[in-house]
């Protein structure tokens, strides 16, 4: 029993492994099948992907290039269109740069000849200048009308009117106290001051001396004992005793070099020379001062003149008003006597007496006798004043 159960159960594994042999056999087959179609399906699909992938790449190209060929045709109307107006600029430029050129050029000739012209006259002023150095250092007479020259500049610029407010080369005498004697003396300048004074000014120029020291410092003693000599012949002229002339106790030794002040003030013995001499140093600045000083004379001076101008005239306006208004109470008083007089001249021709009428009244009787008008005489006066022969014997008494 256990032995056919043995071989039963033997039987049917056997069966059974057969069964599962065939099952897995065709399961095989079926899915090599499968297989071989999925492969071929795959094959077919990476075939038609090919062929889709071929053909999207041509199209993407055709289209891509039709684009670009639009978009081509599109910039370049654009770019033409834009870049016309450009092409006439650059060709209106080109032009402008092409005359800028040739003026630039025709410029460059003119400025070369400028400049050769501009040389030229720069070695015409230097000589000019070393002309004027060499006369304002060697030639008195020039020195002289140089500083005259720029005292009368001064001024002018500042209003002065020459004949008026100043005079040059004022001609007249004084003693000289070198020598005691009588000499004509021409001061360059004579400023007008209020009543009838005047200011004496005296130009001195120290130019070579100052250039000198310039140059060496050692020379600065020479240009001092210049100035002092300045002095000494000035104060020997003795302006301040010169006649025709009303000064204060001073004169103005003008010098136009100003920068030299500074080595004349920084000399206490120097101005104090001048100071005992009667003599003032002064430069531009300070002579403008003092010039302003003198408008300021003149200012008041034509100040007070207006106020006496206007006292004078409100005086005599006031005595002409007052002779006028004695006037106006004498007619007053002769039209009174007038208005009297012609009261009683009319009272007169009303007045009647018992033999005949008044004058007014006859005439308008007149009308009575055949005299034909509209007109009347005015009643007042046909009506007689009572006190016409007190108004008679008031002119009387006149």
């Amino acid at each position: 029993m256990f032995l056919v159960g043995g071989i039963s159960f033997v039987i049917g594994a056997v069966v059974a492994a057969l069964v599962m042999y065939v099952y897995f056999v065709k399961r095989e087959m079926t899915l090599k099948e499968d297989f071989s179609q999925l492969k071929t399906k795959a094959e077919l699909t990476q075939s038609l992907q090919d062929i889709i992938k071929r053909d999207f790449v041509q199209l993407a190209q055709e289209t891509i290039k039709n684009e670009q060929e639009d978009l081509r045709k599109q910039n370049r109307e654009v770019l033409e269109e834009k870049i016309a107006p450009l092409k006439n600029e650059l060709g209106e430029f080109k032009n402008k740069v092409e005359k800028f050129n040739l003026s630039g050029v025709e410029n460059a000739a003119k400025i070369e000849q400028q400049i050769l012209n501009l040389e030229k006259n720069n070695k015409i002023i230097a000589q000019e200048a070393k002309n004027l150095t060499e006369a304002l250092t060697k030639n008195q007479n020039i020195k002289g009308a140089y500083g005259e020259n720029i005292l009368d500049t001064i001024l002018e610029s500042c209003g002065m009117q020459e004949g008026i407010h100043y005079s040059k080369q004022f001609v007249t005498t004084s003693s000289n106290l070198k020598d005691g004697e009588i000499h004509t003396i021409r001061p360059d300048i004579v400023i007008n001051l209020p009543k009838d004074r005047h200011i004496i000014i005296d130009s001195k120029v120290t130019l070579t001396s100052y250039l000198d020291c310039i140059e060496d410092e050692s020379k600065v003693k020479d240009f001092k004992a210049e100035v002092k000599k300045r002095i000494v012949d000035l104060a020997n002229k003795n302006y301040q005793n010169a006649e025709n002339l009303w000064q204060p106790d001073f004169v103005l030794m003008y010098i136009p070099i100003e920068a030299s002040l500074n080595l004349i003030y920084e000399d206490y013995e120097l101005i104090n020379s001048a100071y005992k001499s009667k003599i003032i140093i002064v430069g531009t600045a300070s002579l403008l001062t003092t010039i302003k000083l003198v408008d300021q004379l003149f200012a008041q001076q034509k100040q007070c003149e207006s106020v006496n101008n206007i006292v004078t005239a409100g005086t005599n306006l006031y005595e002409t008003f007052v002779q006028f208004c004695e006037d106006l109470v004498d007619l007053q008083k002769r039209f009174d006597e007038i208005n009297k007089k012609f009261g009683t001249t009319i009272n007169r021709f009303k007045r009647k007496n018992k033999n005949r009428l008044g004058l007014f009244e006859q005439v308008k009787e007149l009308k009575q006798l055949g005299i034909t008008s509209s007109k009347e005489i005015p009643d007042t006066l046909l009506e007689v004043d009572d006190n016409i022969d007190e108004l008679e014997g008031v002119l009387a008494n006149d």
